[in-house]
């Protein structure tokens, strides 16, 4: 097996119905994966920078490509992973791995830890409303030292609690419990930030900006850096009366992912370019369409 690659791995993980296919397609800025309840049961599914055709590799490695990439036709029971390539400048930063429900009955658990080898970094997405049970505490204590400890906690649907006073009382007991087992904590309600286009502050007040922030910080540092403390909230951006494009310095190599660019009163943040990615090579999967090691 080759495990060089040269981008972070980053699997959504966290109980069905947590809001990872919504929080990848809000990463993407695209909507590749189905959000829909009824469409939900799907195998891990790869996404890596690309235009090449969709794939789905059987249980024993074969694959075929899913014209149109279509996911319908797509059964867990006879699938190990589908391979995804889309054009987002998300997918620069990382590989992006959207896996199955911890807590799904239909699904079987080995159908999201057989991946987990290959994975660097995971958003872990837990619901306001019931948050961090038993059964993800186990599941998490089970992969997380299979990670690199870049690891955040999204805290998803928050406005669904209906005051103040119990999201700081959800938040509060999530931190207290996980204080040591992520590097960061964020609510956010993925419908508000998927809604709020090119408004600043709708963005800042979903809870995108904060977390964005730290995730794209995370996935540029090198390998061997010490891992980044949650930072500083974002400060809420005052509505310009004229908000002026942002610009990038002639000679500043870097790259901003539509949907993590800087709001108007953010700092500029910005990263190398980083070069062409590998295909990922999944244990004997040929994901890539290249030479599997």
């Amino acid at each position: 097996m080759n495990t060089a690659h040269k981008k972070p791995r980053l699997a959504l993980m966290g109980e069905f119905s947590a809001g990872k296919s919504t929080l990848t397609n809000l990463l993407l800025g695209a909507a590749p994966l189905p959000t829909r309840v009824t469409a939900t049961r799907l195998p891990p599914v790869w996404l890596s920078y690309g235009t090449g055709p969709a794939r789905r590799f059987d249980l024993d490695g074969t694959a075929h490509d899913l014209p149109g990439g279509v996911l319908d036709c797509v059964s867990p029971d006879n699938t190990r992973l589908v391979h995804m390539q889309v054009e987002s400048e998300m997918l620069e930063l990382c590989d992006l791995i959207d896996l199955p429900g911890i807590s799904d009955p239909n699904m079987p658990s080995d159908m999201w830890q057989n991946v987990m080898q290959d994975v660097d970094q995971v958003v872990w997405c837990t619901h306001a409303t019931q948050a961090w049970r038993q059964s993800e505490a186990a599941a998490w204590e089970s992969v997380v030292d299979m990670t690199n400890g870049r690891n955040l906690m999204l805290v998803t649907q928050v406005d669904k609690l209906t005051s103040d006073r119990d999201r700081d009382r959800v938040l509060s007991r999530v931190k207290s419990e996980t204080a040591d087992l992520f590097a960061g904590h964020y609510p956010i309600s993925l419908t508000e930030a998927l809604a709020a286009g090119d408004d600043a502050e709708k963005w800042h007040d979903s809870g995108a900006a904060d977390f964005t922030g730290h995730l794209v910080e995370l996935l540029i540092e090198p390998a061997d850096a010490p891992v980044q403390a949650e930072p500083r909230p974002t400060p809420r951006p005052q509505r310009p009366a004229a908000v002026e494009p942002i610009t990038i310095p002639a000679g500043a190599d870097a790259v901003l992912p539509k949907r993590v660019r800087n709001r108007p009163g953010d700092r500029l943040r910005t990263r190398p370019v980083i070069p062409g990615s590998d295909m990922p090579v999944i244990r004997d999967l040929n994901v890539g369409g290249g030479e599997s090691a």
